[in-house]
């Protein structure tokens, strides 16, 4: 019987430069998630889900865009995504693929509302 541990897998490069440890993602996945935050928004992990881990986007303020990425838990790899601008937006907005997420994410626009602020709409937290 072998009794040597298994090693943990690498960090994808670049992920050091993320606010959330990307142990186990594919160096794509580290890149959109850079993208993410770049975007405005801020990535946090969610529960993980059968086969599928969740990393969680959330712009400060309540016309800021909020959704999250779907990532194969043993690939590391993006699968899908969701994004939503604001509480006032009628209908989310979704990807399926690492090129299509990417494409979402490059799209989105940062929120202007900071945060504790509580404009009534997104044009009222410009300056």
């Amino acid at each position: 019987m072998n009794t040597t541990p298994t090693p943990a897998p690498e960090p994808a490069p670049g992920a050091a430069e993320t606010t959330i440890g990307l142990t186990g993602v594919t160096a794509y996945t580290a890149s959109i998630v850079r993208l993410a935050e770049k975007r405005g928004l801020p990535p946090t992990w969610g529960q993980a889900h059968g086969r599928t881990r969740r990393i969680i986007l959330d712009a400060v303020g309540p016309h800021g865009v909020f959704g999250s990425i779907v990532i194969g838990r043993s690939s590391g790899k993006v699968l899908r995504a969701e994004v939503i601008h604001g509480n006032d937006a009628k209908v989310p907005r979704r990807a399926t693929g690492t090129n299509a997420v990417r494409a979402l994410l490059t799209d989105v626009t940062p929120s202007a509302c900071r945060q504790g602020f509580n404009a009534q709409s997104p044009t009222a937290c410009r300056p």
